[in-house]
């Protein structure tokens, strides 16, 4: 009975270690479960689910956002306020989602050594962060290197009459600062207008004001290529745009590659992100380029954003030459409050799939297998991560983000194959 025992106990070990290295091969610290819609993250004792924004299809029972929806509801994206994500993760436990009641949001801990920043509270911020959730995640279990975007975004064409190359669905710069906040910026992934810290790695999308010389004459409101195909002009807000959303990407203007998200303090990451003083440089020798500037022209800028413009504003005021990005977004691309500009592609990262290279919900709490506390780490705001760059830090409550949960401990089904030998 007991070499019996004792045999069946080194079947199911030797299971589990093939399902491991089938599973989590290039990470073995990750087991998918048998139905491949869990995995398991043994350095953490959690199991997450494989579908990183499975609230685009599975709402389990919260509306669909609309222009006229009352919270908490889900964009068709999957994003939603921090509302929206505490009321969806309820609702996933009453449905017992897989069999479990016990899900919850991710969690960070107020204070993490690994991070590059501390804020004027305390509390840790940046880049390195790996005691949160989610950080562990980024950082250890899928092996990432800030900034670096967790899903690449493929060649694309966004506007009426595909107009640009190349958006990317994140954060971009403006020139308008924020003080102590740093500078306002404009998310192409859900139109949300805010501020970010100067050392955040986001996008640029750079604007001359008002027409070039010698273009063709304007007709009706709609964007204008330019001849060349490499600008654009909008007659609503009077700018000229970089028809490349994601110039720094092929043309770096001089500027080092990143090395990390901190090394050099100037760079531009592989992907074209970079901080806001590598932004504010890029800008300035695009002006120089040459002697006579890029495509002819000295006079590049970063967009304007008018300071009153917070949140999802899209009326007359944010959508004008005060917030030309807001004007596109809104206007020329007709989308609305919780879209993106750019699709993203369903691309595998280890295990998981529909991962989005954009913020994430998380929750305060001193460790990761516990639940979140009702205190906030900042008033009106709770923690978030971003799968874009690795960039840990909090966002207002009414911001939409995505959303991912786990609960503690193993609970997906593992067969255990029987010894061919023993099959009749």
């Amino acid at each position: 009975m007991l070499r019996w025992l004792q045999r069946k106990t080194t079947i199911a070990a030797v299971a589990l270690g093939a399902l491991a290295f089938l599973y989590g091969q290039e990470n073995p610290g990750l087991i998918v479960s048998s139905d491949g819609q869990t995995v398991y993250d043994k350095a953490n004792d959690i199991t997450w689910p494989t579908n990183a924004n499975l609230a685009a299809t599975n709402r389990f029972g919260l509306p669909l956002c609309t222009a006229s929806s009352a919270q908490p509801c889900i964009n068709a994206t999957g994003s939603m306020t921090y509302a929206a994500a505490a009321a969806w993760v309820s609702a996933m436990n009453a449905a017992r989602y897989l069999g479990h009641s016990d899900w919850r949001l991710p969690t960070t801990p107020p204070i993490d050594h690994g991070c590059t920043k501390t804020g004027p509270n305390g509390s840790s911020f940046g880049y390195g962060c790996t005691a949160s959730a989610m950080g562990s995640l980024y950082y250890n279990t899928l092996s990432l290197k800030a900034p670096n975007t967790a899903v690449p975004i493929p060649t694309n064409v966004t506007g009426p009459s595909n107009d640009f190359v190349d958006f990317q669905p994140y954060l971009y710069w403006s020139q308008t600062s924020q003080g102590s906040n740093g500078y306002s910026t404009f998310s192409f992934a859900t139109g949300w207008t805010g501020a970010n810290t100067v050392t955040h790695v986001m996008y640029l999308l750079p604007m001359i004001p008002g027409k070039l010389p010698g273009t063709p004459a304007t007709t009706g409101q709609g964007l204008l290529m330019n001849p060349g195909g490499q600008t654009v002009y909008d007659p609503v807000s009077n700018v000229t745009w970089a028809a490349n959303a994601n110039l720094a990407a092929s043309t770096n203007f001089g500027l080092p590659p990143c090395l990390n998200a901190t090394t050099p303090a100037i760079c531009v990451n592989a992907d074209g992100a970079m901080n806001w003083g590598s932004a504010n440089q890029f800008i300035v020798n695009m002006n120089s380029y040459n002697g006579t500037g890029y495509l002819g022209q000295k006079n590049w800028q970063l967009p304007t954003i008018d300071l009153t413009c917070n949140g999802f504003t899209s009326g007359a005021t944010c959508t004008n030459t005060t917030n030309p990005m807001g004007e596109l977004f809104y206007n020329q691309f007709a989308l609305s409050k919780g879209m993106s500009a750019v699709q993203v592609p369903n691309t595998s990262v280890g295990p998981f799939h529909n991962i989005q290279p954009y913020l994430y919900w998380s929750c305060l709490a001193a460790t990761i297998q516990e639940p979140c506390e009702s205190t906030q780490p900042v008033t009106n705001q709770e923690w978030s991560f971003s799968f874009g760059n690795g960039f840990e830090g909090t966002d207002l409550l009414a911001n939409d983000l995505y959303v991912t949960a786990y609960f503690v401990g193993y609970g997906g089904p593992i067969r255990i194959p029987r010894p061919l030998h023993l099959r009749h």
